[in-house]
């Protein structure tokens, strides 16, 4: 696929992303910031602040996105925080975070990149309308 087909089929995600209810896990607040400025109006929670069971025990919706880095370390709390959700009965929303990482790994590394790489490309217009 080339750069202008994987940032459509991302464009395509975050707008399916804003129709979300779920609450959104990330790993710091960068994260959130570039979330927010991409117009997702989700709760956010960075669970760097917290432990995971902490995260479980504040979480009161019943659909988690979870959404942490493609490198190893976002890799491997996404599959830990998957698991441990799981086992507390949250309906945990995967694809978003696969789906991400698919087409975006291959020129960003992180969900606080994401904002600053659509914006270089001029397709972020008022720091929240995503022009598809």
């Amino acid at each position: 696929m080339s750069i202008s087909e994987d940032i459509e089929n991302a464009l395509e995600i975050i707008k399916k992303l804003k129709d979300e209810d779920g609450v959104i896990l990330v790993e710091g607040q960068k994260d959130i910031d570039s979330l927010i400025n991409l117009g997702i109006k989700n709760r956010i929670v960075p669970v760097s602040q917290y432990n995971i069971f902490d995260i479980i025990d504040i979480i009161s919706e019943k659909e988690v996105i979870i959404l942490t880095d493609f490198d190893k370390k976002g890799t491997y709390l996404f599959k830990r925080y998957v698991k441990e959700l799981q086992s507390s009965g949250k309906k945990v929303i995967t694809i978003y975070y696969r789906d991400l990482k698919r087409y975006l790994k291959k020129y960003i590394t992180g969900i606080e990149q994401i904002y600053p790489f659509l914006k270089r490309r001029d397709l972020i217009y008022n720091n929240e309308d995503l022009i598809f």
